[in-house]
């Protein structure tokens, strides 16, 4: 039921008001003066408030104000109630923070018409709030799940600066706000053989973390039962198929593996749809992607993968990376980022792994010197010989 509080000094006025709003159901509390109105309201807290403008010591006007200044008071609806039917005061009455204004000449039909409305509002601001509250508490359990599902992610990525056979592995993650679908390993297989694994699944946020946590899962694994990169991204496909099958649709996984023989200085690899790593040969000062065809993981179950081979020498580097480095500014035009990557290489390819990898978050993903494009994260990865 409604409360509705009916504040005039004046006592027939009072019963009279009273009399009409009991009849049509609502609930009344009555004050007699501007004092007991503003204790009444801030005690009580009704729905409604019905003031009379002309009183003694504290008029309607000032009640108002008070009212409308106070944090517990000030969304009480006020509908005022005076004698005087002139364009200022009803001015007055507004400015104060009446939110509707009845001459003592109404009828009971014009009264409780705009206590019901004034009322109807009343009840769509409470459903507001509630609803809004209620968003806001969900908001709070998605950042909480969402910082949890960065902290898994992140926990996954290990970065590397490791050297095997005087062939240097080095590497950078640069997350973004949200949480992204990047993963990579760079684990030793044995004395002198380095895998190098990059991947990028599939969506941003809870779900790509999860995945992210089960790619890399996998890989770890299956790495040693499938030497070989081909058979690898094969076996990863099926087990990532046979998870998803007929459950969820839209989840798939682009991934690179190399298998890179520090001794005999030989590069095995096999792509399932990712960015293709760059090759900077130091013989002949080219540059040259490391090319190679090859569905994403989990988009078709009988996917299988071709495998390459390359040599390489003293003084070469590969960089594997994942799109995010091409989507922070060269998303319309991957072939003039590309183009880019590979004079910047050459221009730096005699300089340490650390500085490289700098060079090439100064060009292509900050903005300046304290801001950078988070939409997406980056994940680099410089072999250097």
């Amino acid at each position: 039921m409604d409360k509705i509080l009916v504040v005039d000094d004046i006592e027939q006025n009072v019963e009279l008001i009273s009399r009409y709003l009991i009849n049509a159901g609502y609930d009344v509390i009555t004050a007699n003066s501007g004092s007991m109105a503003i204790k009444k309201a801030k005690l009580l807290q009704p729905d409604l408030i019905i003031l009379d403008i002309m009183m003694p010591n504290i008029s309607g006007y000032d009640v108002c104000k008070i009212l409308k200044s106070n944090e517990d008071t000030k969304y009480i609806s006020i509908l005022v109630i005076t004698a005087l039917d002139s364009k200022d005061t009803k001015v007055r009455a507004f400015e104060a923070g009446a939110d509707d204004f009845i001459t003592k000449s109404f009828d009971k039909m014009t009264l409780l018409s705009k206590v019901k409305s004034l009322l109807r509002i009343k009840h769509l601001s409470d459903q507001l709030k509630k609803q809004y509250a209620e968003l806001q508490e969900k908001n709070n359990i998605m950042d909480y799940q969402l910082k949890m599902a960065k902290q898994i992610q992140q926990s996954l990525i290990q970065e590397a600066n490791f050297s095997v056979n005087d062939v240097k592995f080095t590497s950078r993650y640069m997350p973004a706000l949200d949480v992204g679908g990047d993963v990579y390993d760079i684990i030793k297989l044995n004395e002198d053989s380095v895998g190098v694994f990059i991947a990028d699944v599939s969506g941003h946020g809870i779900s790509a973390a999860l995945l992210t946590s089960m790619v890399k899962m996998l890989f770890r694994n299956l790495v040693s039962a499938c030497p070989e990169p081909d058979k690898l991204l094969s076996q990863m496909n099926r087990e990532f198929i046979n998870v998803f099958a007929n459950k969820i649709t839209d989840v798939y996984a682009s991934a690179f593996y190399a298998k890179i023989d520090t001794k005999n200085r030989i590069i095995h690899y096999s792509n399932a749809g990712q960015a293709l790593p760059l090759f900077v040969r130091s013989c002949d000062d080219t540059v040259e992607e490391l090319s190679i065809n090859g569905l994403p993981i989990g988009l078709m179950e009988d996917s299988s993968y071709d495998l390459k081979s390359t040599v390489f020498e003293k003084g070469d580097v590969i960089l594997f990376y994942t799109d995010g480095l091409c989507d922070s500014l060269y998303k319309d035009n991957p072939e003039e980022f590309i183009q880019k990557l590979k004079e910047l290489l050459l221009d730096y390819k005699n300089q340490p792994s650390e500085e490289i990898i700098e060079s090439i978050l100064n060009q292509f993903y900050y903005l300046d010197d304290s801001s950078k494009y988070e939409t997406d994260d980056v994940s680099i990865i410089i072999c250097k010989i």
